[in-house]
């Protein structure tokens, strides 16, 4: 034994000495700094980009990247590679891979930070004229949802076409720019960059994403043909783009989600949670509605778990529940976060945080829940599930389209604008107009946040069969539901999607789980034969 012992104390000693080399804790220390600076940064970005948000103030992130040039350099980006390579903790390598991914992508931020201020700024201030009345661009999604006359909606839809042409002339230069310095930094192309720093196979996804549109495809079109019919008085051969808003805006059920109580709801589920939203300090809630305002809601974790934002600009009904609850989903992970390393509290990949802002927003739509926080009389209550069953099912297959679009966007397919309307179109099965390929860059989210969002719709369902075998049907009541979700929230940014769907006991992540759970969804919401 002490023959053993005595070598093996020499190697690990060696060992220690050799991490602790001058070289290495050179490196180290550069690497910390970095993080030091980031940090910084993104939270001086997080709040320039509330503030542009919530109140239309100018956008100048330029600014802030010049400020921080130093940061965001290929030599940093290798000093960063290099350390990873050479850590030997699995943590610790973890945080480097996410540090190198953050670096990566914020130096491609950085080379186009003037065009995408100028991007925020011309939403911001742009406006459009329709039946000689001026009108923000912002406002134009809203008003859609809320216009009952087809022929307004396609002259609000068609009135939009100088801003977006002046919005795609700049985003135009942003998706060449981008695939420029993927080479730059040595990838073969902007997918292989994505797919580096996602870590996931996008080629695999295609699969995935091409198998969804087909197994739903017969179950949409039915759904699609009667929604139209109830909601629209329309035909599929009638039925265009601008009519999508409106169509899914589904004001027959807003009496039951009324804009006094909306508040008062979120904090009673939240309750049932053991979670006391009024104790939380550190998250915050702008629901005022301001002319500037992005009406899109938004959530803004400044400085996890320390300040934590929220905004909403409501327009009335289920789609208001809908975004708080979402929004809640975010604002719950990042105020209860427990991790203290930089990339576990900032760096993320989307899928997890996204899951759980479904989870929350899916609540909504839980029959158990309908029954005990709606008036909703049974057969009111099934017409509802049908429909949120309809959008559901609607938003997972724009999500596949989208994708299997920037596939070929990012790969440089040529006439991206006809592919855009036509995959689209297809998969949505509205006709197509020459006016859908106008949104084709503005309908276009950095490094494949569309599959971010598919990959979480699936982990969402997965997630919350978990905590209905575990916990029951109405978990949402359940404390002990609430402190299992704190034990997630609080990992943060730690895990991917595909190491967190272990952690919750499935080997992978699959569409599977929710494409049954539509189909039963489905069924409890047909009405029996009189």
């Amino acid at each position: 034994m002490k023959i053993l012992t005595f070598p093996f104390s020499l190697i690990l000693i060696a060992l220690l000495i050799g991490s602790c080399s001058p070289e290495r804790q050179k490196d180290t220390g550069q690497v910390d700094s970095l993080r030091t600076a980031a940090e910084q940064l993104i939270k001086a970005q997080s709040l320039m980009g509330w503030n542009n948000w919530a109140f239309g103030k100018p956008s100048n992130q330029d600014s802030l990247y010049k400020s921080n040039a130093h940061l965001f350099t290929i030599d940093n980006i290798n000093l960063v590679r290099e350390t990873e390579e050479a850590e030997p903790d699995s943590v610790q390598k973890k945080r480097l891979r996410y540090f190198r991914r953050y670096l990566t992508t914020e130096f491609i931020a950085k080379d186009i930070a003037p065009l995408t201020d100028s991007v925020s700024n011309i939403e911001a201030s742009a406006t459009l004229t329709f039946e000689g009345k001026t009108i923000p661009y912002r406002q134009l999604s809203s008003l859609l949802s809320n216009e009952k006359q087809q022929g307004r909606r396609r002259g609000l839809y068609i009135a939009a076409g100088t801003v977006l042409d002046s919005l795609n002339a700049t985003l135009s230069t942003v998706e060449k720019k981008s695939r420029s310095i993927a080479q730059d930094l040595g990838y073969a192309s902007y997918n292989a960059m994505a797919e580096d720093l996602k870590q996931f196979s996008l080629d695999e996804f295609k699969v995935v994403a091409e198998k969804v549109l087909a197994d739903t495809d017969s179950l949409y079109t039915t759904l699609l043909k009667e929604m139209l019919a109830r909601q629209l008085g329309l035909t599929v051969e009638r039925f265009y783009r601008f009519d999508i808003g409106r169509l899914l805006r589904v004001q027959q059920f807003d009496k039951y989600f009324t804009a006094a109580s909306m508040m008062d709801v979120v904090r009673k589920t939240y309750l049932g949670l053991g979670v006391n939203i009024e104790a939380q300090t550190n998250l915050k809630i702008d629901a005022e509605s301001r002319e500037k305002k992005n009406p899109r809601a938004v959530c803004y974790p400044i400085d996890v778990p320390n300040d934590i934002r929220l905004s909403i600009r409501p327009i009335g009904g289920f789609d208001d529940y809908s975004s708080l609850f979402h929004e809640m989903g975010h604002g719950q992970h990042y105020a209860n976060t427990k991790e203290n390393a930089f990339e576990f509290k900032h760096l993320g990949e989307p899928t997890v945080t996204e899951c759980f802002a479904f989870l929350s927003e899916y609540i909504l739509v839980n029959q158990a829940w309908l029954r005990q926080h709606s008036s909703m009389p049974t057969p009111v209550l099934k017409d509802f599930v049908r429909a949120r069953t309809f959008q559901r099912l609607y938003l997972i297959r724009r999500y596949a389209a989208k994708f299997l679009y920037e596939l070929q966007l990012h790969g440089g397919a040529p006439n991206p604008q006809v592919i855009y309307a036509t995959t689209l179109s297809n998969a949505m099965g509205y006709q197509r107009t020459g006016d859908d390929e106008k949104r084709y860059l503005t309908d276009v989210d950095a490094l494949y946040y569309s599959a971010g969002y598919l990959r979480a719709w699936f982990l969402e369902a997965q997630l919350n069969e978990k905590l209905s075998l575990q916990f029951g049907a109405n978990w949402f009541e359940s404390p002990q539901a609430g402190e299992y979700l704190r034990t997630l929230w609080a990992t943060g940014d730690r895990y991917n999607g595909d190491e967190f769907v272990r952690l919750i006991g499935h080997d992978r992540i699959s569409p599977d789980v929710l494409l049954a759970a539509i189909k039963r969804m489905v069924l409890f919401s047909t009405k029996s034969a009189a």
